[in-house]
């Protein structure tokens, strides 16, 4: 277990029993040794687990990032890091794109999981911002709409998602962060004030989908990119480093107006006369 990984107890009534079947049939092979990602109590009826969450211990001049994801991948909760390996130890495609984007360059190639959280902690890496990670969901599930068929739409909506939405709110407040991207369309919704429909399309011309956190004080935007494990056009690698070049050109511009509209970059331009 890594310093980004903390446990997390659910307590339950009558429905923990129905829970618990659910749990087992959807997480299984998560369930034992070497590090069990979810751990059942009969005797109080309470289901422990282990979730991750990572904001830099160290000190930078750069302003703060929140990368805000769905929800822990139990696989990645394992081996000790957001967005690690899959099972066939193929890299998430998210790495390659935000160092692609300039986002992120890590001196070290290839580190394993558990170096590269101690690489992020530490904030030792090129880039014009510190990033914090962070879920929005604690439960790890393989999907995010895995929480809802696991706890039931009654329980999600009285405890998971008011919890979600009270964590979140807070600790992008403590954070002091410039700016949030988010990864995945219904989280964006969330948490923006502005609520979007289709996306992709608009990502694909180079318009800059953007928003502002509500619910706090403070003004601060948020951006909506292609998801983690995008891979779906010929040229998903230039698409989505154009998308994660145009949000960090808005956020070093420091550009705050709700507006969903963009005007494609000349990296676009440049992938759309490259289009089959």
């Amino acid at each position: 277990m890594t310093g980004i990984t903390c446990k997390r107890i659910y307590r339950f009534g009558q429905e923990y029993g129905e829970f618990k079947v659910r749990v087992r049939r959807m997480l299984g092979e998560y369930l034992g040794p070497p590090n069990p990602v979810v751990v059942f109590n009969d005797a109080d009826r309470s289901i422990a687990f282990l979730t991750e969450r990572l904001v830099p211990a160290a000190s930078t001049k750069r302003p703060l990032v929140m990368l805000l994801f769905s929800n822990p991948h139990p696989l990645s909760i394992r081996q000790g890091m957001f967005l690690s390996p899959n099972r066939r130890n193929r890299e998430n495609p998210f790495w390659s794109a935000m160092k692609e984007a300039g986002w992120l360059e890590i001196a070290e190639e290839k580190p394993t999981p558990e170096r590269l959280a101690n690489i992020c902690l530490k904030a030792s890496y090129k880039g014009p911002f510190t990033l914090a990670f962070y879920c929005y969901y604690a439960f790890p599930t393989d999907s995010p709409r895995d929480i809802r068929m696991i706890f039931g739409e009654k329980y999600f909506s009285e405890r998971i998602e008011p919890e979600a939405s009270g964590e979140f709110r807070q600790s992008v407040e403590q954070s002091y962060a410039s700016a949030v991207v988010t990864f995945n369309k219904e989280i964006f919704n969330l948490v923006s004030g502005h609520q979007i429909r289709r996306y992709v399309d608009d990502l694909k011309k180079g318009r800059l989908i953007q928003g502002q956190i509500k619910g706090i004080v403070r003004d601060i935007p948020v951006f909506l990119t292609y998801p983690t494990g995008w891979r779906y056009d010929t040229n998903y690698m230039q698409l989505r480093k154009a998308s994660l070049d145009e949000i960090r050109i808005a956020i070093s511009s420091k550009v705050d107006t709700p507006d969903t509209e963009g005007n494609p970059s000349e990296t676009h331009q440049r992938i759309r006369r490259t289009r089959p």
